[in-house]
This record gives C-alpha cells, sequence and structure tokens, in this order.
C-alpha cells in the first residue's frame, strides 16, 4: 500500500514509493530496473514475470492502481473531479543483469544569480484583478527574513487581508518547520507546484494551477493559506525540478511570477508573500529581478549584511528592467534594531549607504520606503510550534512595525454590533440556567458553539477534502458535545461553516456510527441523523448503532487481524448508512459507489470507551483500536477523489493503549485538531458562554475570535470583576486566578471544569447586593472551587483506572496526613505511582516537596500548613517554568 505520508501528484511521488521500497532493500528479484518519467512509469523485469510484476504493483499502489486489458495498467494520479489524471507503466521483459548505477560524485559550483538577458523587454503588468506578488530577500540568513514576512501576514491577516504565505526558501525551508506540529501532513507544495508546471504542456499551466490551489484550501492557517516549501521537511534535500528549470524551459523568463500571480487569484486573495533562498541564488532571481514585484530587502546593521545588500541593489539597476511608473518601488528592512541604535547617527549613515547604492535603480528622485523593526531576544531562537511564532512575533511590536507596507494595499472595513446589558439579578438567572445544561452534552439544548482553535483548524483543513481525522481528547474536554454539534448538522459543509471556515465546497453527508452508550438522548439523535443520511443516499434499512455496537462485540470472537478489522470497520460505516446491510466488503463497495455517484460521506464515531472496557488489558480490543486508528484512515486518505472519511473522538489513554509504538507520532499527526484549551481560550469559551447565555460582552468594533489573552480579560470584567476585590484590592486578577485554579500542573484545562465553575458560582451570586457590577461575585467563585474539584475528580476515576487506584490511596490516609508540601514516602506512594501523578499534572515537584494544584486538591481533601501556602498564582508560575 502507498505510504500514508506521500500523494501521488507526478511521476515524482510515484517514483518515490519505489524508493521507499529500495531503501529497505525489499525490491522483487525479477525486477532489474525502474525509469519514471511525466509520461510513464517503465519497468524492466526478467522474462516470464508479467503475472509477478502486476500483482506486485496492484499491492504497492493500492488502491491506485488499475489494470488495463492485456497492458501493465496505470497509476491514479492526484486530480481534480471532472479531470483524471494517470500515469501509463509499461513492462520491458529484458535479458540484461541487475545493473548497480555508476557512483557519479558531483559538487557543482552554485550558478550566476544574475545572467544577461537577452532582452530588455518588459514583462506586461498585472491586471487589476490579479494579487500583488511581495517577495522578502535578503543578502545573508539569520537576519529575520521569514520572521518578517510571517509578521507582515500577521498585519495583513488583521486588516481584513486573505493572503497566501509561500514557503520559497527550497535549500533551508523556514516556514515549512513551523508547520511540523500545525500542519503535519501539508496536502501540497511548492516542490509539487514547480513539479506540475514544469510538466504540464499547457504554457498557462492552467490545470497545474487550479490543481495546487485546489489542494491548499486544506492548508488555510489563522485566515492565512500557507504554501511549505516541501511536503516533508525530511525530503526537502531532493528536489527535482528547481525554479531555473521552469525559467530555462519557458517563454515567459517570468514564469515564476506568473505561476505564483495566478495561484493567488485562483485562491482569491488579496496578496501573495514569498519567503525567497537568502543570497545571490538562481532560487530568487526569478522573482528579485521582475519588476512587478513588491520585493523587500531584508538586512542587520552588521557590516557584512549592509555591504552584501548594497551590492544587491547595485545589481538591481544593472540587470533588473527599466522601472516603469506602475511598478512598485523596492523596500530597505532594517531589523534586529535595538532601543540604543534607534535615531542614532550610526543607524542613519547605514541607512544612507543603502539608499546610495539604490540610486542608478530608482533615480535621483526616488526614495526607497524603509521600515525598522526592533530587536526581541524571545525571537532569537523560534520554537517550532506556528502558533507559539505568533505569539512571540505579537508580543513582540514586529507585527505593528511592518504595518506601514500595508499602506501599499487598499484597506478593509469590518463591522461588529451593539447590544445593551440586562439588569444584574436577571444576568445571573440566565447565565445560571444556561450552564447547567451545558455541563453534560446530553443535555445541552445550545444549537451554536464555539469554533475554537482546533475546531476551526480543523474545519479549515478540510474545505474541498471529507475529513480523515482522529481527534484526542480528556473527559470534559468536548468530546462528545462537539460529536453532537457535528451530527445536528447533518452535513459537514454545514459545520465548517458554523466553524467559521469560507468557501466550503465539500457537500459530505454526516453518518454517525457510533455515540455513547449512556446517552439515550444523544442515541436518539443519532440514529435520526442516520435514517436521514441514508435517505438523502437512496440506501435503505440502516442498521442502529445497537446492531452495529452487537457485530463489534460478536467480532471480539473472531480473533481478526488488523487488515482484517479494517475490512470490518468499513463495513461497518456501510452498514451504518444502510448500504447493503451486514455484506462482506460493503465497505470497498460503499467508496466506490459514492466515488461513481459523486457524493462524499462522514463516518462520526464517539463513544469507544463504552465498547472498549478492557481496553488497557485485552489485545483483542487494542488490535481492534489499532486498526480504527491507524488501518482505516490510511486506507480512506489513499482513495481517489476522497468520497468517504472519518472522525474519530478518543480519549488520549486509549490511543496510547491502542498504539504501543509510536503513539506519540500517531498524535501528532493530529495534534492541531486536539482537543486542548489554552489560557487564552479558555477565556474565550467563557465570553462565549456569557454571550451565549444572553449577556452581551462585546462593544461594536470588538470580534470574539480576533481577541487576545488581555483582550478577553478585559471583556470579562462584567462577568467576574477586574480583581477577586475592589478594582484597587491586592486581589489576584479574576480572569487569571480562574485559569490558574482550574488547571493542572500540565497546563491543561478542561471546558467543563469551566462551564461547572461558572454554574456553581452563578448559583451562589443571585442573592448577592454588593458587587452590582459584576454577574459573578469573589466569594461564590472561590467557594464554587471544592466543588468543581470533586466532581473532576469523579470524572477522571471513571476513565483513568491508574489514576483512581492512587486518589483511593490518598483519600484513605488520615486528615494529619493529608498535608500539602509533602513527600512520596510521607504518602506511602511507590516511585512508578508518583510518576503517574506528575505524568497527569496532579503533583509538582521542588527539591524534595511536592505540591498539588487546587482543582486536586480540594477534592481529595488535602489542607496547606504554612510552608505549603505559596499561593494559586505562584504555584501556576512554578509550572509553566518546569514546563519551559
Amino acid at each position: 500500500m502507498i505510504p500514508s505520508d506521500i500523494r501521488l501528484y507526478t511521476w515524482l511521488d510515484v517514483e518515490e514509493v519505489i524508493l521507499r521500497i529500495q531503501e529497505t532493500e525489499n525490491l522483487p528479484n525479477w525486477l532489474v530496473w525502474v525509469q519514471a518519467y511525466w509520461d510513464s512509469l517503465t519497468i524492466g523485469i526478467c522474462p516470464g514475470s508479467q503475472a509477478e510484476a502486476k500483482n506486485w504493483l496492484q499491492e504497492l499502489y493500492d488502491p491506485r492502481f488499475r489494470s488495463h486489458g492485456d497492458d501493465a495498467g496505470l497509476i491514479l494520479l492526484e486530480s481534480l473531479p471532472d479531470k483524471p489524471q494517470i500515469l501509463p507503466i509499461i513492462l520491458e521483459e529484458t535479458e540484461e543483469d541487475y545493473r548497480v548505477p555508476k557512483l557519479i560524485p558531483s559538487l557543482a559550483r552554485p550558478r550566476v544569480i544574475f545572467p544577461h538577458h537577452q532582452t530588455r523587454e518588459l514583462p506586461p503588468s498585472f491586471d487589476t484583478d490579479f494579487p500583488p506578488i511581495v517577495a522578502f530577500h535578503s543578502f545573508k540568513g539569520g537576519v529575520g527574513r521569514t520572521t518578517n514576512a510571517i509578521a507582515l501576514a500577521q498585519a495583513l491577516k488583521d486588516r481584513g487581508y486573505c493572503v497566501l504565505l509561500v514557503d520559497g526558501d527550497l535549500e533551508a525551508p523556514g516556514i515549512s518547520w513551523l508547520l511540523e506540529k500545525r500542519l503535519p501532513a501539508p496536502p501540497v507544495s511548492f516542490a509539487d507546484l514547480i513539479a506540475l508546471v514544469h510538466g504540464d504542456p499547457d504554457p498557462e499551466a492552467t490545470y497545474s494551477i487550479q490543481l495546487v490551489a485546489e489542494r491548499l484550501q486544506n492548508a488555510l492557517i489563522d485566515d492565512i493559506y500557507v504554501l511549505p516549501a516541501f511536503r516533508s521537511t525530511r525530503r526537502f534535500s531532493a528536489l527535482e525540478i528547481k525554479p531555473e528549470h521552469l525559467i530555462k524551459g519557458a517563454t515567459d523568463p517570468f514564469i515564476l511570477t506568473q505561476i505564483l500571480v495566478r495561484l493567488g487569484k485562483a485562491l482569491s486573495v488579496d496578496a501573495v508573500l514569498v519567503d525567497l533562498r537568502a543570497g545571490l541564488s538562481e532560487l530568487s532571481t526569478g522573482l528579485i529581478l521582475d519588476p512587478r514585484v513588491y520585493r523587500i530587502f531584508v538586512t542587520t546593521l552588521s557590516g557584512q549584511s549592509i555591504s552584501g545588500t548594497a551590492r544587491l541593489l547595485e545589481l538591481l539597476g544593472e540587470r533588473s528592467p527599466y522601472l516603469r511608473e506602475t511598478d512598485p518601488l523596492p523596500t530597505i528592512m532594517i531589523s534586529q534594531v535595538t532601543d540604543e541604535i534607534q535615531n542614532t547617527d550610526f543607524l542613519f549613515n547605514q541607512e544612507k549607504k543603502l539608499l546610495e547604492s539604490a540610486k542608478p535603480f530608482i533615480g535621483e528622485d526616488l526614495q526607497l520606503l524603509r521600515v525598522i523593526t526592533g530587536f526581541a531576544d524571545s525571537l532569537q531562537v523560534l520554537p517550532l510550534a506556528w502558533e507559539e511564532v505568533i505569539i512571540k512575533l505579537r508580543r513582540s511590536g514586529i507585527v505593528d512595525a511592518v504595518r506601514p507596507l500595508l499602506d501599499l494595499l487598499p484597506t478593509k472595513n469590518q463591522q461588529n454590533y451593539e447590544i445593551s446589558f440586562p439588569d444584574i439579578k436577571y444576568r445571573r438567572e440566565i447565565i445560571r440556567d444556561f450552564t447547567k445544561k451545558l455541563i453534560v452534552a446530553e443535555t445541552a439544548e445550545a444549537q451554536d458553539f464555539l469554533p475554537t482553535i482546533p475546531l476551526r483548524q480543523l474545519a479549515s483543513d478540510h474545505i474541498r477534502q471529507v475529513p480523515i481525522t482522529v481527534v484526542v481528547g480528556a473527559k470534559g474536554s468536548g468530546k462528545t458535545y462537539t460529536f453532537l454539534q457535528i451530527i445536528r448538522r447533518e452535513n459537514w459543509q454545514n459545520f465548517a461553516e458554523a466553524a467559521g471556515a469560507n468557501q466550503v465546497q465539500i457537500n459530505a453527508f454526516i453518518c454517525p456510527v457510533l455515540s455513547p452508550i449512556n446517552s439515550p438522548n444523544i442515541l436518539d439523535e443519532a440514529n435520526q441523523v442516520r435514517h436521514k443520511t441514508a435517505q438523502a443516499l437512496n440506501f435503505n434499512n440502516p442498521l442502529d448503532i445497537s446492531k452495529i455496537r452487537e457485530h463489534i462485540r460478536n467480532s471480539y470472537r473472531d480473533n481478526l487481524n488488523e487488515s482484517e478489522w479494517r475490512e470490518r470497520w468499513l463495513d461497518l460505516i456501510a452498514w451504518s448508512v444502510g448500504f447493503q446491510p451486514e455484506k462482506q466488503n460493503a465497505g470497498r463497495e460503499l467508496a466506490e459507489n459514492l466515488q461513481n455517484r459523486k457524493h462524499s460521506l462522514l463516518g462520526v464515531i464517539d463513544g469507544l470507551e463504552d465498547l472498549f472496557q478492557d481496553f488497557a488489558n485485552d489485545k483483542i480490543q487494542q488490535t481492534a483500536l489499532r486498526s480504527l486508528l491507524q488501518e482505516v484512515p490510511e486506507w480512506l486518505g489513499l482513495l481517489p477523489d476522497r468520497p468517504l472519511g472519518i472522525l474519530i473522538f478518543i480519549r488520549r489513554d486509549i490511543v496510547i493503549a491502542a498504539i504501543r509504538q509510536n503513539s506519540a507520532q500517531m498524535m501528532a499527526l493530529y495534534e492541531p485538531y486536539a482537543l486542548k484549551w489554552n489560557r487564552e481560550e479558555a477565556l474565550r469559551l467563557v465570553a462565549w458562554v456569557t454571550m451565549q447565555s444572553g449577556i452581551p460582552l462585546l462593544k461594536s468594533n470588538e470580534k470574539l475570535q480576533d481577541m487576545g489573552e488581555e483582550e478577553l480579560t478585559q471583556a470579562l470584567i462584567p462577568l467576574w470583576g477586574k480583581k477577586l476585590g475592589s478594582d484597587t484590592s491586592k486581589e489576584v486578577v479574576s480572569a487569571r486566578f480562574v485559569i490558574a485554579a482550574l488547571s493542572d500542573f500540565r497546563g491543561q484545562i478542561q471546558s467543563r471544569d469551566l462551564v461547572r465553575l461558572i454554574y456553581v458560582a452563578a448559583k451562589a451570586s443571585e442573592n448577592d447586593h454588593r458587587w452590582t457590577e459584576r454577574v459573578l461575585v469573589p466569594v461564590a467563585i472561590r467557594g464554587a472551587l471544592p466543588e468543581c474539584s470533586k466532581e473532576k475528580i469523579g470524572e477522571i476515576e471513571l476513565e483513568n483506572t491508574a489514576l483512581k487506584e492512587i486518589f483511593t490511596k490518598l483519600r484513605d490516609l488520615s486528615e494529619e496526613d493529608r498535608k500539602i508540601p509533602f513527600t512520596r514516602e510521607q504518602l506511602g506512594l511507590s516511585v512508578e505511582e508518583m510518576k503517574i501523578l506528575e505524568d497527569n499534572g496532579v503533583v509538582i515537584r521542588e527539591k524534595d516537596n511536592h505540591y498539588m494544584p487546587e482543582i486536586f486538591r480540594l477534592g481529595l481533601g488535602f489542607s496547606l500548613t504554612a510552608a505549603g501556602r505559596p499561593g494559586i498564582m505562584s504555584l501556576a508560575r512554578r509550572a509553566a517554568k518546569q514546563r519551559n
């Protein structure tokens, strides 16, 4: 089967499948040689081995291999629905022996970056409906080029622009590394675009650009389309088709600009940002020599960087075509400027040197725009997580510093709505009643939901393709509530749009395959949705969820392997929607049926913990779960046009038990969609719950999804005040206290805990007459913590057997022994038991002493000694310091 991280866009990907086999030295004996090119895959084989070769190809390229009469066959490539692309296979019988390729060592000199043009003819100006191309370049690496490119993308987004951000550094990709956690499996890359255009017989490369644009719909990150240099950072050294290959083979010397601007137009973006390779590299010349491109040259104040940038500007004057009035001037960006150097003669003299070098290029009358961005210690070593980089950028002030560049582009206006406040007692009553129903998913009546970062990412990554995703979350994180919100919408497009995705074009029906056993209300809703979906697809008699559960339990006795379980799961999906009920191979036939009829279906699964209660010890259950989590998604992901998808809600501990090896790698693949709540998202949830209950918080110029932590903290003052006391008191800020009190020592907080605290505090605040400027009064917020803690511990014990046993042991201790701080020996815990507590964020260790967060301490009945009173906020800071 095709490796899960390979997508067959071109012959290069087809060849990559065989290269993977070669790496394992597992090629068949009858194979003599393989040669792939854009028009075919040709394989030299020993005489009489045609049948073996076909069987091998069938297995190797399943499910994209197709037999073709008496010919060897063909492979289905990634394509648009109405324009199938194939790669023919040719088998050549040969008597020659297996040949070892000749080793040719090479250390080629770099090509000249600015070749002499045969003509000084100007390229045609772009029409107004084409987005501008903004190219970031630098003479040296390490000057902040990538950082400033991302900052400009954020600034553009803040103003309402839709942006395409391209990692054009094909030798040392910078943006691509930041996507490894946020987008572990990018749908398409810049290298793919170059290879596709290179092999496209159409001079306009219309099909190739449409294909990449279609795939990029699933790479929309924070309202920014991101095109990485490569789909895998492990393969970035293997670049077969380079930009200079395009330029040499094209009639248009600026073809790279053409394909990027056309791609931007196909995506309907307002600007295309490209982070180029540093230095005098042929990887960059296609853009920096194009006068239509907004070229931003980034430099620090170091002598080498300034001199190199000055020389680069001189080369532009010598080799770039003549500048028209309609062409944009280049921009000089001086980065990493410390406060001490700002407004000094040194800075002025360096700027003057650069401007003098550019005079032959711009003439005497024009002045280059120059932008200065400051130095920030936090940006010297960037984290590998996209979200963390954005946070650091915004805090550094660089996003604000690059805003002068926005004046080059038109502005957009945003609107909001003014709302009024009801009286204080009524506010307490309505939020009490709303949150009481919201605590438990099955009693929640809200038809709306908060599009959190994971849900927005899930939606925006699947606006053209049906999801094939595992959503991991702890008990109380909102798995079942999200499951309920998805199935209620009956169609993926409806949910994706509700989650904030734009231009959703996948019209996939939803079929809940499994739902929680102990939730009869959800079960009834799930079965209703199944029957509606079956009716819409013209299928009959969908099996009820109870029948599906029975089939799963009966399958335990069959001792199936992972592949057999995969087929069973596929059949269960088909039977759930009424397609060939209880017939084997129905799953495979369903996929083909959907593809032929141009339909899409999404199977949604929740409640696995009810069916697989012995998952920690039962190998049969582990095999079934492992197949569902790995085999099924891999197979579905390889289907042409992806007509059938799956969305699995599951607890983290079940994943770890089922996938003993590489469980972390598997969860990293779906990390962007994990139901986790950071500080900012937790505050956003509180604001959303407050507004959903009928209490407006935002001003006319505010938008919930755009607000940061500090803005949300201010917006929530009407709910619980600025502090847990008067504004002038020494009490802690209310928002920070709530987050710290409900978080474990891993920094995790559960949505149910937040909602429960609001409910308990609102109930206790009803008759308070002192704090009339806030809904939740300080004493009620503090008083809600014990009940929240007890409920949380009870819920954890239902899902985590190991923690339940330790919690029982702790509760059995005498009151005198339940003191904080404590040592392992004082509590009589083993080293392994203490490690379990630490891994689950229940305790934190400082030297020989251990501490416990409020969300666990109160429910387990631990009290604080004089030495154990560092305070909630102090403990939270200690935990954060250890995590970092």
